[in-house]
């Protein structure tokens, strides 16, 4: 490799580098008709255009959530991008089952949501909001919530007058929202 190539991160295929291109991000040993590894993601996906932090964590943690994807009519929304073992990308809206009726938990702008909301027979409002207390919650943080009660970890968070706290994310009791514990 040259000097002027940028490695971005591990080939998840292959374990070569990943470098960047005029058009995205390929796998070193992507060469041709007789490369030994297919390894290629777009430097734009969902009408977004993709940073080199976000690939390399795409790379290393094998998913990433992210706003900012826009349908062909524009209209903007967030998901999760999801690296197969065959290199290829996934969007995934669902990120947890929902611990009080079993529904879709699915991010949206403002917080992740159970998919039943809408349901005329039982409606379920059960929420996690993206930002509490100034922490921007994660994917894998809800459904540690959704899955197991609460965060494995404290998070981070700010109080009204500006002082940091740390507390864990869990299920109130009745499963009816979350709470810091």
């Amino acid at each position: 490799m040259d000097n002027e190539t940028k490695i971005i991160g591990r080939c998840p295929v292959c374990g070569g580098n990943v470098v960047k291109t005029c058009k995205g991000y390929r796998c070193e040993n992507n060469t041709g008709e007789d490369g030994k590894c297919g390894l290629f993601i777009n430097g734009v996906i969902g009408n977004r255009k993709m940073s080199d932090a976000e690939i390399a964590e795409l790379l290393e943690k094998r998913s990433i959530m992210l706003d900012g994807f826009a349908t062909k009519e524009w209209k903007a929304f967030p998901t999760v991008l999801v690296m197969n073992a065959d290199g290829t990308i996934a969007m995934e809206s669902v990120v947890a089952r929902c611990p009080r009726c079993g529904g879709e938990i699915r991010v949206g702008a403002k917080a992740f949501n159970c998919s039943n909301y809408r349901r005329e027979d039982a409606p379920c409002d059960f929420v996690i909001w993206r930002n509490i207390g100034g922490h921007l919650v994660t994917a894998a943080e809800v459904r540690e919530i959704c899955e197991s009660g609460v965060t494995s970890e404290e998070i981070e968070m700010y109080g009204e007058n500006g002082v940091i706290y740390r507390r864990k994310l869990g299920l109130s009791p009745d499963k009816s929202k979350v709470i810091k514990v």
